[in-house]
């Protein structure tokens, strides 16, 4: 599936005349045109706008869906707030589809987003006109008099159904799973079947792991009930975070939170990290893969509209800081291990070795990459991104992936999530510490603290009320610049590898960050 990246609609909106401009949005594959505002009422005004994206599918139970969200201004764009959505529900009051694919909206009891998503069975390209979104400007303390810009950002995600579902493949990854037996064997793949507490440790039917110490966890528990554990459904971003979407959430930021989320000095073209900012405060970010912004009359403009600039390629140079700020910014919240393997293996019967795909084998690695920094940016072959490659760094997210794209072709995980192997590491939290397994599963708010970290209570690495260390953390599925063996589902070399600070603070550029973000299902 070609990617395409985010952009936002930004509405110059006085309530009470419904003055406004208006222009593109894209996220991955997203576009929302058209936007307009209807006549507020008590408190609320109708957004609507047309939507559409590509390759879009639902099989039975199995589907992908669009998690969109709000941020206002009422001083000109200096600073930017969270709407909060007028109903919660399934097609909530407010809500049309207008013409176009039948669709469905979810929005959640925090109202802080709305899942848009096929009602029925099918597959190919969405596009609906009059699709609407409502916001209770009133709740978030806005009159009618005042003048106020919107931006509406789209995330494309995939649904991941309830179920059971194997920890570990039988095989023989580094720290793999299993369900401790006899004291001899380490292979058997254990279940989860609820979302109850699971008991850990070397005794009879736990979950344990081999090589129990160092980055792999201290192998105790039990894992709390609260711990997302992959049974309960939940949704998953289908791709990693791209560099558009990461300037997109810096362009929302007041100049002291930038300067908490992006070093510019860390950043360097030769391992394709694009992204640039203007001198500005609070500065203005966007893409430039060819180095021509500088010279542009309004780089902000320059930034913002010029394509094939390297907007799609994965972001790289994030910590779990930035990513952590970024699904608390999108109301969404980390992924755990356990729902790693669940979004690679689903419901199948486990596979000794295998990578998400569902094989113990990789396709033959790609020799060249063509289109490089555009939105068809694709491998000549292979379908997973780890050493040795054709181009030293990150690929343009989902890039194995086209519209006729087998899961294998694809690298693709059981229900449709790309580049869980390879690219970039996923970082999230683990069950191998105290801190890790103490994740309850709290979604983000929207709000940021005002130095710009995550705020929200039980994420890891959260310490005086903001995350600011790694404690907590794990990285799965490897990346670009390691081999092969650690982009095994099952592999939990670095399952709990964030341990303090550095996991937080430091940025590498083959590290991918909270680049995946979750939501448990409403």
């Amino acid at each position: 599936m070609k990617m395409r990246i985010s952009r936002w609609i930004m509405v110059g909106m006085a309530i009470a005349g419904l003055s406004m401009v208006a222009g593109p949005v894209m996220a991955n594959n997203v576009v929302v045109t058209n936007t307009t505002f209807k006549v507020p009422n008590a408190g609320k005004i109708p957004v609507q706008f047309d939507l559409a994206w590509d390759n879009s599918w639902r099989e039975g139970v199995n589907y992908d869906a669009c998690w969109l969200f709000v941020k206002y201004s009422t001083n000109a764009g200096v600073t930017w707030n969270h709407a909060t959505l007028g109903e919660s529900g399934t097609n909530p009051v407010g809500f049309t589809s207008g013409s176009g694919t039948n669709l469905e909206i979810v929005v959640p009891a925090d109202k802080t987003g709305a899942f848009i998503q096929r009602s029925g069975s099918g597959t190919g390209t969405v596009a609906n006109t009059g699709v609407q979104l409502v916001w209770d400007f009133a709740t978030n303390g806005v009159s009618k008099s005042e003048n106020a810009r919107v931006k509406v950002f789209a995330v494309e995600m995939v649904y991941v159904a309830e179920g059971p579902f194997y920890l570990g493949s039988g095989g023989g990854e580094v720290g793999h799973f299993y369900q401790y037996t006899d004291g001899v064997q380490t292979t058997e793949p254990y279940q989860v079947s609820s979302e109850s507490a699971i008991l850990v440790g070397a005794t009879n039917d736990n979950l344990y792991y081999v090589n129990v110490g160092g980055s792999i966890g201290d192998g105790v528990g039990p894992i709390p009930a609260e711990f997302p554990k992959g049974y309960s459904a939940f949704y998953l971003m289908k791709t990693e975070m791209s560099q558009r979407q990461y300037c997109d959430f810096l362009n929302t930021l007041t100049a002291t939170q930038q300067g908490s989320r992006h070093d510019s000095a860390l950043h360097f073209s030769s391992t394709r990290n694009y992204i640039k900012k203007t001198s500005n405060s609070p500065a203005f970010f966007g893409c430039d893969a060819n180095n021509n912004a500088g010279s542009a009359t309004n780089a902000n403009v320059a930034l913002l509209n010029e394509t094939n600039d390297g907007e799609w390629v994965a972001c790289n140079y994030i910590s779990w800081g930035d990513g952590a700020a970024y699904a608390d910014w999108a109301a969404l919240r980390p992924m755990t291990e356990l729902e790693f393997e669940k979004a690679c293996r689903g419901p199948l019967a486990a596979v000794a070795n295998e990578y998400p795909w569902g094989e113990a084998k990789l396709e033959l690695k790609e020799t060249s990459v063509i289109n490089q920094n555009t939105a068809s940016e694709a491998p000549n072959q292979g379908n997973c991104h780890v050493y040795p490659n054709a181009l030293y760094s990150p690929y343009r997210v989902g890039s194995y992936a086209d519209a006729s794209s087998s899961r294998v072709n694809a690298g693709a995980g059981y229900y449709g999530a790309l580049d869980l192997s390879g690219n970039l590491w996923e970082q999230l939290a683990t069950v191998g510490n105290a801190t890790g397994r103490g994740f309850m599963g709290t979604h983000g708010d929207g709000i940021l603290s005002i130095n710009g970290h995550a705020n929200t209570a039980t994420w890891p690495g959260l310490s005086g009320g903001e995350v600011t260390t790694g404690t907590g953390v794990g990285f799965r599925g490897s990346e670009w610049n390691n081999y092969y063996f650690s982009a095994r589902v099952s592999d939990r070399g670095a399952g709990s590898a964030g341990g303090g600070s550095g996991a937080t603070t430091s940025r590498s550029y083959y590290n991918g960050g909270t680049l995946r973000p979750a939501r448990s299902a409403p």
